[in-house]
């Protein structure tokens, strides 16, 4: 069982940290699907990966993407939202 805090926090169960392969400092991606909170083990690999297949399943997308230190993809997560129906003007 995890807690969270007064300020939010949760600490990852040490054999949970263990299953993700989680030691120290590290990022974790974390998704919320209906109720549930999922944490997986950032991979920049993996990111890189779903940009590119993301990139060719919409080709014709204007995606503004942008160059980061260290060469990382980032896009605006409002433009990004706009960008497939989700914005304010929809």
């Amino acid at each position: 069982m995890a807690r969270v805090d007064g300020q939010g926090r949760m600490v990852l169960p040490k054999e949970a940290g263990r299953a993700l392969g989680v030691e120290g400092a590290s990022k974790l991606v974390c998704r919320v699907v209906g109720n549930r909170v999922i944490l997986e083990r950032y991979v920049a690999d993996r990111v890189r990966e779903a940009f590119s297949k993301l990139e060719e399943a919409t080709p014709s997308l204007d995606l503004d993407v942008g160059e980061v230190e260290g060469g990382d993809k980032h896009i605006d997560v409002k433009y990004a939202l706009r960008k497939i129906g989700f914005g304010r003007n929809s």
